[in-house]
Parts: structure tokens; sequence; C-alpha cells
């Protein structure tokens, strides 16, 4: 009895270890991503010498029916001089974050974050259908450089465990820290590469 006993606490004690791992594992996965999506973005942009957007999509901004996040890239045709949407083309498919993963809100030492902005509209084609929907952006120009937010400073993403409720991004807090476990992106005005803090 005791044999069987020690055996099954080993095995809680390996799944349990597993199941921590597993959000580091996902937020890890989401923030390698996100810096790839962001050099794709950019490096578009230059061969492309076009404007290229990455959008960042929450539950209920694409007809998914799921709770992940996802990011999609835009080539751009023209920049409005007004509010009007963006129209554009989808580079690729959206790609969806891990489950239990999100981008929130919030500068971070204060550099802005895009999710901070307001949502910007975009007309887009993806095959034969034409779509709209309002996202969280970046936009890079066709020299590489960061067009929006508007500004001259980098801006910041934040990578955290968590979950959407009500469409929202809502951070996992761990222990009696009250800390959020996040990667954070720093990405550059002049040359618009990501890095971590």
């Amino acid at each position: 009895m005791v044999a069987v006993m020690a055996v099954i606490g080993l095995l809680l004690t390996a799944g349990l270890r597993g199941l921590g791992d597993t959000g580091a594992q996902a937020r890890r996965s989401a923030t390698d991503t996100l810096i790839g999506l962001v050099e794709q973005a950019r490096s578009t942009a230059i061969t492309s010498r076009s404007m290229v957007v990455l959008a960042l999509a929450d539950p209920g901004d694409l007809p998914s029916g799921d709770e992940l996040g996802r990011v999609g890239l835009f080539k751009i045709n023209e920049w409005p001089a007004d509010s009007a949407p963006l129209e554009g083309v989808l580079i690729r498919r959206w790609q969806s974050l891990p489950a239990g993963v999100v981008i929130l809100p919030g500068a971070v030492n204060g550099v802005r974050n895009p999710r901070d902005e307001p949502a910007s509209s975009i007309r887009y084609r993806s095959g034969n259908r034409s779509n709209e929907g309002r996202f969280h952006i970046i936009a890079f120009t066709p020299r590489g450089t960061l067009y929006w937010p508007a500004g001259s400073d980098p801006v910041a993403l934040r990578v955290a465990e968590g979950v959407y409720r009500n469409g929202q991004p809502s951070p996992n807090i761990r222990g009696g820290a009250r800390g959020v476990a996040e990667y954070r992106l720093r990405i550059g005005r002049i040359t618009a590469r990501p890095y971590l803090f």
C-alpha cells in the first residue's frame, strides 16, 4: 500500500510540473511567433516597398468562434489622410496564438503599447472574399521603420499567460506577489526590430 501511494505521489508531482511548464512553453512559443511576425512584416515592407501592418485580433474580432488571440499581416495599398479604413490585402493566414496566452494592454517602463491605442479599421481581401475588422495595429514603412502608432518612441508588446473574458485579455496572477507571468517585447522606432526587455 505504501509503495502504491509513493508511485501515485510521484505521478502527481510529475503531472503538476508538466502543467506548470505548459503555460510557460505556450508563452515562449507565442513570443517567438510574434518576434518572427514582426521581422516578417518589417522585411516584407522593405522588399515590397509598401506599408505593412501587423494586426492584433481578440476573440470576437474575427468569426473564428474560439477564445484565441490572432495576429495577421496586411500589405496596405495607401495610408489614408483621415480616419478612413485602411485598404489592404491579407499577406498570410491569421496566425493563432496558443491557448492560455494573451497580449495585454499597458505601457512597459514608460514605453507605449499599441493595445492602448484606438483600434483601426481595415478593409481587406482574403482569397476571394472581402472583409472588414477593427484591430490594434503596428505599421511599418517601406524603409523598415515604425509608422504607427505615431510618434518618435519605440512600442512595447506584453505576451502573458491568461485567458480572454468577454473578448478582453485577462492575465493569470501568480502567487502572493500578485505577479503576471509575461514576456515583454520592445520594437524600435528607426530599426523596427523586436527584442526582449
